[in-house]
């Protein structure tokens, strides 16, 4: 059964993360995307050259383009122009994350493209938004994480700040955003018949991801400060070190849970300290109280405190390696990994879709070649070739 965006044709002029990532999602919801590559692409730096390298190829290039079809064209070129505006006709989206002005110079402007097909949802993404004195400035997840101040709340407590460790949150973040606004520009072009153009940018992406953060620093004028693992609105709700020198991670989030908590730990007197006898207390003296915990986490090994924290209802886990993730009954049994096949990279392990649908399922699929699809679009749309590929 198709997705619920079977019959939805997607021009993906993207690259790097951000927009890739954006097209990954329609594609797994059933659309069809057609990602644009150059014909004299070096493919080891496709995907921003994010080592590993596979067959030659980046990891990223490979993690970024499923669920799509690729087609070889050099915009530069008047001829594959042409093809270019003849399949934007059948196109219901177009993504692109270039930087301001590339896109109109290249023939595939938005008021270009609408005089082609008013129906066409236009999405751009940049680093910094279209205005401004950075405008022009290429965008990345680092810079980004930089600029944004996110950056300024990670760390250890007391410690130097640390950019954020996992790669790829802002360009993540953003790519998702875009998917979203992408589908609610399709919903409104069923009332209006019309399409549109949306402007996006990481720095407004940071923003709502941190809606947070910049809520208590606006309201309080006070900057939040690192706390390693440990939660800022909750506590206890941190790591602890065990018997066995392994972790376990524990979120108190209400009165019952705090009660059971120390029923478990054998610590009644923590309920009778004013200084933990409210959520409110407890992230004031959130210090004080870890200071009385960590010896009574470091008496047991992890795998107690997971047995009888779960069984007391409380919050826990412990911090899972990708290889072990892997094999997990829970990841297996809820099809968290998938492994599509690849025509350049045999089968691969991947996050799956992550919905849903009783009606419409979503699928994944493998990664295509770059051009890989090249002939048989051109064949659909009864169209001549497009510039020859010299890259490899």
């Amino acid at each position: 059964m198709p997705g619920p965006l079977a019959g939805i044709r997607v021009f993906d002029l993207t690259m790097w993360m951000v927009g890739p990532w954006a097209s990954t999602q329609l594609g797994a919801l059933g659309a069809d995307v057609i990602h644009i590559e150059h014909p004299n692409v070096d493919w080891g730096t496709l995907g921003a050259g994010v080592p590993p390298r596979v067959n030659g190829t980046s990891i990223g290039y490979i993690a970024w383009n499923m669920n799509k079809r690729s087609l070889f064209l050099d915009l530069k070129t008047a001829e594959d122009r042409a093809i270019a505006h003849a399949l934007l006709k059948t196109c219901d989206v177009f993504l692109i994350n270039m930087r301001p002005g590339v896109a109109e110079r290249l023939g595939m402007g938005y008021e270009q493209l609408a005089a082609i097909n008013p129906r066409l949802v236009y999405c751009s993404i940049t680093g910094w938004g279209g205005d401004g004195p950075m405008a022009d400035r290429p965008g990345a997840d680092g810079y980004a994480n930089y600029f944004t101040g996110f950056w300024s709340v990670n760390g250890r407590p007391g410690g130097r700040r640390e950019v954020y460790r996992h790669f790829t949150q802002m360009d993540g973040t953003t790519g998702l955003l875009a998917a979203q606004a992408v589908l609610m520009a399709l919903l409104a072009r069923r009332r209006t018949g019309r399409g549109q153009r949306i402007d996006m940018n990481m720095v407004q992406a940071s923003a709502a991801l941190q809606a947070t953060r910049l809520a208590e620093f606006l309201a309080s004028g006070n900057a939040a400060e690192p706390l390693g693992s440990a939660a800022y609105a909750t506590a206890p709700d941190q790591a602890f070190e065990c018997e066995d020198r392994l972790y376990v991670g524990v979120s108190v989030t209400s009165e019952a849970e705090w009660a059971a908590f120390c029923g478990l730990m054998e610590r009644p007197d923590l309920m009778a300290d004013a200084r933990f006898s409210t959520n409110v207390e407890r992230v004031k003296h959130r210090e004080a109280l870890a200071a009385l915990l960590e010896p009574v986490f470091r008496s047991k090994p992890q795998y107690y405190w997971m047995e009888y924290l779960g069984r007391a209802g409380i919050p826990c886990g412990y911090p899972l390696r990708f290889e072990q993730l892997r094999y997990h009954q829970q990841a297996l049994e809820n099809g968290y990994l998938v492994r599509p096949e690849t025509s350049g990279w045999g089968r691969i392990y991947s996050g799956g879709p992550p919905w849903s649908f009783s009606e419409t399922p979503a699928t994944w699929t493998g990664t295509p070649m770059p051009g890989e699809h090249t002939w048989a679009i051109l064949d659909e749309l009864k169209v001549g070739a497009p510039a020859p590929a010299t890259g490899g």
